[in-house]
């Protein structure tokens, strides 16, 4: 089983991370000229973070699942919280 983001990531530093990601959030939004661009821009963040940094042997479909898993649990935490 995997585990949770506060079990990799102190709660302290995720809320650090979230005001960090509130301020890139904005940073994107003004590069791109609709939400799609911002997301295909995060998109290809996420996988040039991924080829540069996965360990040897990871497994990309597994990467996947642990990143969709991520993302629904940090929308039902944050959903109606983000403008």
């Amino acid at each position: 089983m995997s585990k949770t983001i506060n079990e990799i990531i102190p709660l302290e530093r995720v809320q650090e991370l979230k005001q960090m990601a509130a301020g890139y959030y904005g940073s994107i939004c003004g590069m791109t000229e609709n939400p799609y661009e911002a997301a295909t821009m995060l998109v290809m963040i996420h996988l040039m973070l991924w080829l540069n940094a996965k360990q040897e042997g990871a497994d990309t479909k597994a990467m996947l699942e642990e990143y969709c898993r991520n993302f629904m649990e940090n929308y039902e935490m944050n959903e109606g919280t983000v403008q």
